[in-house]
């Protein structure tokens, strides 16, 4: 009966050191931000689409499978959709007003965020509509969902210069 209990307590430990030791792996790893850019408040004053790409680059265990992104604002409250499209571009894009970037091919080039797993660096690009906008009303960070090991995980990468300029 002690060998049988014994069994049983070595089996319980196994599968408790093999959850933790999984746990800790899906749970390691981070978005880093390479790059920002931002453009100058006189462009969204000529109601000029502006695309915007900040580099980003995945170090950690394991591909993540990216679900989606939330912008938020330097007050705390989440930027209106209808006015900021998130993409991925597999190459550094910088940033350039809608119609070069649609005679550059750029756009068209544009993946969606939901399902994209990042293998490399890749460019997270935002696709700013123009609306009343200012320095103190500016996107501060971006909210990153992503799904590793089957686990969904969430990131907040911060934009301290915001993306418009005086």
């Amino acid at each position: 009966m002690k060998k049988y209990l014994k069994r049983w307590g070595i089996l319980f430990l196994l599968i408790i050191c093999s959850l933790g030791a999984f746990n800790l792996l899906s749970h390691k790893g981070k978005f880093e931000k390479v790059s920002h850019v931002s453009v100058d408040k006189e462009i969204f004053n000529e109601n000029q689409v502006v695309y915007l790409g900040y580099l980003i680059k995945w170090e950690g265990i394991g591909t993540p499978i990216l679900e989606g992104v939330e912008l938020i604002l330097s007050d705390g409250t989440e930027d209106d959709p209808d006015f900021v499209q998130s993409f991925i571009s597999k190459m550094d894009f910088g940033s350039m007003e809608e119609n070069e970037a649609i005679k550059e091919g750029l756009v068209q080039s544009l993946l969606p965020v939901k399902g994209y797993k990042p293998d490399n660096d890749f460019s997270l690009v935002l696709r700013v509509k123009p609306k009343h906008i200012e320095p103190d009303h500016d996107i501060s960070s971006v909210r990153i969902f992503y799904k590793k090991f089957g686990q969904s995980q969430t990131q907040t990468i911060l934009f301290g210069e915001g993306i418009v300029t005086d």
